[in-house]
């Protein structure tokens, strides 16, 4: 979640001259996002698959849905951990969220340029990660809904967007409080775990607990459950935009 090897510097009296036959590092850097969010829901789907679906040995283990949401809260704090650290050492892709790449563009950590081709590398492997467990667990992955994301009954949709903006916003006011103390900045990655974490087991169970346009565009498309994906797709980039406000606004002071 910090600044891609995109950036040049503006000092520099020549652009870097690229070789001849390479991407330029802006595709690259996609790629590795692509290739990152593709793997992340390949794995969501498959957890959701062995601990929820039909004759599973697992469903016995986690019979309840607070279990389940536990240690999918767990699994998931765990690969945007070991993502996030090597990213940020790199200064390399890792965001696995539209709304995270939005975000840091907001506090002035991101490139405004790789915005755009972050998001639709992130959305396209939503998709893929989805098809491709679909294509591996067939009818498995169907019966689950392919982990499509879904309210808990009475929940309208302006609670599920209320709850996603305002999960994304902590996090990314957590990410602005850490980004500016050095110090804390090695602490960013798990502390940005836990806080996924604990978004997938405390509001799973209500609105979802998405916080990430990519974890439900793909499971929605696939699945066709898309009768509130505006929600999931928009909320958290409110949520982001709330908190890029404040750290706005607090800069100013």
């Amino acid at each position: 979640m910090t600044s891609t090897t995109l950036d040049t510097d503006p000092r520099a009296a020549r652009p870097p001259v690229r070789a001849p036959g390479r991407l330029p590092p802006l595709l690259v850097t996609a790629g590795y996002e692509f290739a990152l969010t593709t793997g992340m829901l390949f794995t969501v789907v498959t957890a959701v698959r062995w601990m929820a679906g039909p004759g599973s040995p697992l469903s016995d283990l986690l019979p309840t849905l607070r279990g389940q949401l536990v240690a999918m809260g767990l699994l998931v704090g765990a690969i945007v951990t070991a993502v996030l650290g090597p990213s940020m050492r790199r200064e390399t892709a890792g965001h696995l969220n539209p709304a995270v790449s939005i975000g840091l563009w907001l506090l002035r950590v991101f490139p405004g340029k790789a915005v755009v081709p972050f998001v639709v590398a992130q959305l396209a492997g939503s998709l893929c990660g989805v098809a491709l467990a679909r294509l591996v667990w067939g009818d498995a992955a169907a019966a689950v809904g392919d982990a499509a994301l879904a309210p808990a009954p009475g929940w309208s949709a302006g609670a599920v967007f209320a709850g996603e903006a305002g999960a994304m916003a902590v996090i990314m006011l957590i990410v602005a409080f850490f980004g500016t103390r050095p110090p804390l900045l090695r602490y960013l990655p798990p502390v940005i775990g836990v806080c996924v974490a604990a978004v997938i087991i405390f509001l799973g169970p209500l609105c979802g607990g998405g916080a990430n346009p990519a974890r439900q565009f793909g499971p929605a498309l696939v699945s066709g459950t898309t009768g509130v994906l505006w929600v999931y797709l928009l909320a958290p980039v409110a949520g982001s935009l709330l908190a890029g406000g404040v750290a706005a606004l607090a800069r100013r002071r």
